[in-house]
């Protein structure tokens, strides 16, 4: 099992992936039913954990009984690490 189920249930927010195994997709939709009124039926969410595209997730906010996709933004950062003493000192100027 490569999920932690029982904090699961302490999140108020859960952002779940494509679940590969049948064993983890149906621990996570008991987990995810048993709470009240997801708008979701078992079935659809089962259908759509299994069928997710590379960086997708499902989201699920307990505090507001919502269900919903989302794809994080795609960035890329080209800042190299930290400056040695030669470029510190350049950069101040001296």
């Amino acid at each position: 099992m490569d999920l932690d189920y029982r904090s699961l249930s302490n999140a108020g927010i859960w952002c779940l992936g494509r679940l590969q195994t049948d064993a983890d997709r149906e621990r996570v939709i008991d987990g995810i039913v048993n709470q009240a009124h997801i708008g979701t039926s078992p079935e659809q969410l089962d259908h759509l954990l299994k069928h997710l595209k590379p960086r997708w997730f499902v989201t699920r906010n307990a505090h507001a009984n919502a269900t919903a996709l989302l794809q994080p933004r795609w960035a890329m950062t080209f800042m190299r690490g930290p400056m040695t003493r030669m470029e510190i000192k350049r950069a101040r100027g001296g």
